[in-house]
Parts: C-alpha cells; sequence; structure tokens
C-alpha cells in the first residue's frame, strides 16, 4: 500500500506547484499533460514488475489508485482540447460554446449509466469482474479495449473510472468559466483553470492507498 505514496504524493505536489506559477490556461494544460504521463509511466513500472498481495489490493489499485493519475492526464488532455478551440467572441458564443461541451461530456455518463451508478454508490459487488486483470469477457464488455493492449496494466474498467473522474472534474471547470463570463458584464474573461478535485476525486483520496 505504501508503495505507491511517494509517486501520487509527488503528483499533487508538483500540479500544485503549477497551479501556484501561472494562470495560462493552455500552457498549465500542457505542463499537466507532461506531469501526469510521467506518474503513470513511473507506476506502470512499479505494478508490472512486481505482484499484488492479494485479489482485494489489486482491486484497490485499479478502482482507486491508477484511475486517481489517469484521470489527471484525461482531464489535462480535454481540458487543452476545449480551451484550444475555444471562440474568442461574445460571452454569449462563449457560454454557448461550454455548455455545448458539458452536453458532450454527459453524454458519456448516460452512455456508461449503469456502471455510472454502480460506481457513484460505491458498491462492490462486480469488483472481481471490473478490476481484476484477465477478467474481460468481450461478450459483456464490448467497448473495453484498452486492457487487451496493456493486459499487465489494465482491468476492464479503470479506463472507465478514470473518464468518470476526469469528465467530473472538467464539468466543475467549465461550470465556473460560465458563472465568470455570466457575471462578467460584457467586459473581457480572464481564463484561469481548475486543478482542485471534485467530490468524486476527494473520495478517491481518502483510500488507504493515500494514508501515510
Amino acid at each position: 500500500m505504501l508503495k505507491y505514496n511517494g509517486i501520487l504524493e509527488k503528483l499533487d505536489e508538483d500540479l500544485d506547484a503549477l497551479e501556484s506559477k501561472t494562470n495560462d490556461i493552455l500552457h498549465s494544460a500542457e505542463q499537466g499533460i507532461k506531469i501526469s504521463k510521467r506518474a503513470l509511466k513511473n507506476i506502470r513500472a512499479l505494478i508490472v514488475d512486481s505482484e499484488f498481495d492479494s485479489a482485494q489490493e489489486e482491486i484497490q489499485f485499479f478502482k482507486e489508485v491508477k484511475p486517481k493519475i489517469y484521470s489527471k492526464l484525461i482531464y489535462f488532455v480535454r481540458l487543452f482540447s476545449i480551451e484550444s478551440k475555444r471562440p474568442r467572441g461574445s460571452n454569449k458564443n462563449q457560454i454557448k460554446y461550454l455548455n455545448n461541451h458539458i452536453d458532450k461530456l454527459q453524454v458519456y455518463f448516460n452512455d456508461n449509466l449503469e456502471f455510472y451508478h454502480y460506481y457513484r454508490r460505491n458498491a462492490t459487488s462486480l469488483d472481481e469482474q471490473y478490476f481484476l486483470r484477465g477478467k474481460t469477457d468481450i461478450r459483456l464488455f464490448p467497448d473495453t479495449f484498452h486492457c487487451f493492449t496493456d493486459e499487465k496494466f489494465s482491468a476492464s474498467h479503470d479506463n472507465t473510472v478514470a473518464t468518470i473522474i476526469a469528465y467530473d472534474m472538467l464539468i466543475v471547470h467549465l461550470k465556473t468559466q460560465i458563472d465568470k463570463l455570466e457575471n462578467n458584464n460584457g467586459m473581457e474573461t480572464t481564463n484561469s483553470y481548475l486543478l482542485k478535485p471534485s467530490n468524486l476525486f476527494s473520495r478517491n483520496k481518502k483510500s488507504r492507498f493515500n494514508q501515510s
């Protein structure tokens, strides 16, 4: 359990430092991608070169630890894509653009509604199917192809958890930006970015993997 702490703590420290350095959203997203990729690479090396002590430890890793890191990578990649294409026109046009992206993110939740509810209510009955490696049944999970490309570092639904967390954070960011635009009274808005975790993310930080 403690073997993950160093990587997780370094990730949080690096992202906190990044947040304090600049309000340039695109630069921050680019740096956030690099930081997250490095953490993911480091923790992958740790996992593929060792064995889990138990099935429960493996489940908790793929349900909580890996998604904590991978969600940040997804978040920053999508953040860069959304903000780099954000219109520079009126506040009204920007609000419409941001709301459209919120709708697109919500589609993912709707498309994965059964698992989304399973995860959000902290259910555990299907954890062995979702979060143990080698348990993927293509007949049950036809869209979970990533676990076939990196079998040593993927379960069938760790990517889905990471995406849920990332999209939850993105929606918070986009709604914050919309609030700023709506309360701006026509003046130019300075883009700022959100690195603070959502409620879903905060719940993961309470995992025993993050405790000293």
